[in-house]
């Protein structure tokens, strides 16, 4: 009877060992943390881009002149997530078709990957952390003879993807930071995104767009620029544009030397406000 009392008493202790061990496993091996969504990088910033050559062609005082210089402001920053940083905003997209491993030994998780860019086969490493209610972001890119292991951007987030941030490098060749974009979730589909340009050596290093979309019953998005240059007069722009009638307005004393909106139709031709 002894002998059954200490065996059932080993295994008891045993079992709580087992259980103890699972339990430490499942704190330090949590699930990963959920990529913050696509559009906190590269979201639609509207269709101005369709239209950019004839409303820069008619900016100058020509028919379309409204929506030109509206459509020139938001193209700069389009053009910084298509051109200038295609290759890590096309790395992170494909990120969500890849699953993360967990690396005990370093605690934090990593997915890598390939994915093809123009005439280059990038292979992409990204890293994950959770640091209390956030995680952290690093990806890593590399093009056989071109350039390895390049930190191309980084970020937070908050881990129920409520809002964070990324800061983008410029290039392997020109290592320092472009862009820092601050994101928050506003619905289940919208987001307000605010683009800081920090390259310091840019001209027009501190200026921003601010974008996301609005109540106005008449538009669908609002864009707030704030150009800052170190050679010439800055100024702020305030647009407003709806994505699906492709009319719009927009404002700026410094630009027209009035507090007035100038306001464009479906036609992308200028027109009074209000008509």
């Amino acid at each position: 009877m002894k002998n059954l009392k200490t065996l059932s008493l080993c295994l008891t202790m045993a079992l709580s060992v087992l259980i103890v061990g699972c339990s430490k496993d499942s704190d330090t091996n949590p699930g990963a943390p959920t990529l913050p969504p696509q559009s906190s990088m590269a979201p639609d910033m509207g269709n101005f881009s369709s239209n950019q050559e004839n409303g820069a062609a008619n900016l100058e005082g020509q028919n379309q002149s409204s929506f030109g210089f509206a459509a020139l402001n938001v193209i700069f920053w389009q053009s910084l997530l298509t051109v200038d940083l295609a290759i890590p905003v096309a790395a992170y997209k494909e990120a969500f078709n890849h699953n993360f491993e967990y690396l005990n030994d370093e605690d934090r998780w990593k997915s890598e990957y390939s994915v093809v860019v123009g005439d280059q086969n990038i292979t992409a490493t990204l890293y994950a952390e959770k640091l209390g209610a956030s995680a952290t972001w690093k990806m890593y890119l590399s093009s056989a003879g071109r350039f390895e292991n390049f930190l191309w951007f980084s970020g937070t987030s908050r881990l129920d993807n409520t809002s964070g941030k990324w800061t983008l490098f410029k290039s392997p060749e020109v290592p320092r930071e472009l862009l820092q974009i601050d994101w928050e979730k506003e619905s289940d589909a919208e987001f307000k995104l605010t683009y800081n340009l920090i390259d310091s050596q840019s001209d027009k290093e501190g200026s921003y767009i601010e974008y996301g979309s609005t109540d106005d019953n008449s538009y669908t998005h609002f864009y707030d620029v704030s150009v800052v240059s170190k050679t010439e007069e800055g100024y702020d722009v305030s647009i407003l544009f709806n994505n699906n009638t492709k009319v719009g307005r927009v404002k700026s004393e410094t630009y027209f030397n009035s507090n007035d909106w100038f306001c464009w139709n479906a036609n992308f031709q200028n027109q009074a406000c209000g008509s």
